[in-house]
């Protein structure tokens, strides 16, 4: 599944003071992950990988693959 592949799912976003987000998209939207591990300085691998992925109307161009950096894929 295209899902399984987008950048959200094994990559974060840090901004250049800090704050974290599931991708470059939900940065440039100021989307922060939704976590109280939002920040560099408060970093936790356990947590992080344990968060709910913020999503809306711009992740489908991702599961389609048709992000500058999207790994999805229609099939």
């Amino acid at each position: 599944s295209a899902v399984e592949n987008v950048m959200c799912t094994n990559t974060l976003s840090v901004s250049w003071d800090g704050w974290l987000y599931d991708c470059d998209f939900n940065q440039m939207l100021d989307l922060k992950v939704q976590s109280n591990v939002n920040h560099i300085r408060n970093y936790n691998e356990s947590v992080l990988g344990k968060r709910e992925i913020f999503i809306s109307q711009h992740c489908y161009g991702c599961t389609a693959g048709s992000g500058s950096s999207c790994q999805g894929a229609v099939t």
